[in-house]
């Protein structure tokens, strides 16, 4: 090898090395209370009609809804504003800031995945159940499944680093490379899009008639159907 080349290296590997936040992964705690469910001051029909207008009136599309089940599915792609607000992947303990913050938190370890632009797609689709209590009172359920794709821009080429699956109450675990090593990464919904929901679902009811959040039972929860993490 030239001393020319092996000056050449040990420059490129030096201002790398310049690049690389050194730190540990720490995963996303599980919530304390997950707030996909709320008993609403309403009765059934009343209730059915404020989750249609909802669904309509956000980013949701309708694919399909059966009222007398009291099941609407509903489906979003490349949601709207910032994708970072509706998941967490956990932080990046580290002295060193990232150098790019494309998730809200600077501490998100996705903001570790590379020092180039890094862009975040987020779909699913989402199940909302209503299920009447009694005459004045109804149970709405939602529970979203997620596709999370992040990746990086050089140039003209994107690049995927990473591909997580998850659900409304079940994480992803995949490997994906945190400040250039090989990271068990997990990713878990932040709630926001299942309690933005049911909080416009309470404003849009007549006055009185928001209800309190309630631990849902799983039998009455119509479960999104979740493929197995990839280790």
């Amino acid at each position: 090898m030239s001393k020319t080349l092996a000056a050449t290296l040990i420059a490129s590997s030096s201002l790398l090395g310049g690049c690389v936040a050194s730190g540990i992964y720490q995963p996303p705690q599980a919530p304390q209370t997950l707030d996909y469910s709320r008993e609403v001051n309403a009765n059934f029909d009343t209730a059915w009609t404020t989750i249609t207008n909802v669904a309509g009136a956000t980013f949701f599309n309708i694919k399909n809804f059966d009222k007398g089940s009291g099941l609407m599915t509903l489906e979003y792609d490349n949601i709207r504003g910032n994708v970072g607000a509706y998941v967490n992947c956990g932080e990046f303990a580290s002295s060193q800031a990232s150098s790019k913050t494309s998730h809200p938190n600077p501490k998100s370890v996705i903001n570790y995945m590379s020092i180039n632009d890094i862009e975040m797609h987020l779909s699913g689709r989402a199940n909302v159940m209503a299920r009447p209590v009694s005459d004045s009172k109804t149970m709405v359920q939602v529970n979203s499944e997620y596709f999370l794709t992040v990746t990086k821009r050089i140039g003209d080429k994107t690049h995927k680093l990473g591909e997580w699956h998850f659900s409304s109450r079940e994480p992803d675990t995949q490997t994906a490379d945190v400040s250039y090593k090989p990271t068990q990464v997990t990713c878990q919904s932040s709630n926001k899009l299942e309690n933005d929901f049911l909080t416009e679902v309470g404003a849009r009811l007549p006055a009185g008639n928001v209800g309190t959040s309630q631990p849902a039972p799983d039998s009455v929860i119509a479960p999104v159907t979740k493929k197995k993490s990839r280790k």
